[in-house]
């Protein structure tokens, strides 16, 4: 598990999103509503406030990529250690929810 956080961690940091400073998190990096309706479940799901700082999170590295400009230090991305995953405990229930349903459809 910690070998796949490093090798995402690599990827993260040599990305050409360049989110490690445009002031985006992990989890705003990592986890995508598009691409995944668990995700999308889970947002839905989540504080209001956590939900309009993650979408200030992305509208902001945005604008930075725009104007090619990096995020000041105090809002740029940290150590993986030191990261808080605000996201994976609500997309882990939204999944185990999910595999509870379709356990008990298949019975």
């Amino acid at each position: 598990d910690v070998s796949f956080y490093c090798l995402l961690f690599f990827y993260f940091r040599s990305s050409g999103i360049n989110a490690e400073y445009g002031g985006l998190r992990f989890d705003d990096w990592y986890y995508n509503q598009n691409n995944d309706s668990d995700v999308a479940t889970a947002l839905h799901r989540m504080d209001d406030i956590d939900l309009q700082l993650r979408n200030f999170r992305g509208i902001r590295a945005s604008q930075l990529a725009i104007e090619r400009m990096i995020a000041p230090e105090e809002e740029r991305w940290g150590d993986l250690t030191d990261e808080v995953r605000y996201v994976k405990p609500w997309v882990e229930q939204v999944k185990a929810e999910n595999a509870e349903a379709d356990a008990w459809d298949h019975y």
